[in-house]
């Protein structure tokens, strides 16, 4: 199954469903930024929320790496 093939068929799939959770976690992926603001950190510590509150700006500002960058570096660090 080609790319083209493959993309219709998940449009295809989300178009039918009605499983919300199915769609959220999908709308998570796309846009794990909104998906993350929307998560009540309130009854967590101030120190924890201050540290969910700076990865979070890290995050909107392209401060981290990708999983398959770090899989990369690991890979360097162990071969070096």
């Amino acid at each position: 199954m080609n790319i083209v093939d493959k993309k219709q068929k998940i449009i295809q799939v989300l178009q039918s469903s009605n499983d919300e959770e199915l769609i959220e976690e999908v709308f998570e992926m796309l846009h794990p930024e909104e998906a993350m603001e929307n998560i009540d950190v309130s009854k967590l510590s101030t120190e924890l929320q201050n540290k969910i509150a700076r990865a979070m700006d890290d995050y909107k500002n392209g401060r981290f790496i990708t999983h398959d960058q770090m899989k990369q570096k690991i890979v360097q660090w162990l071969t070096t």
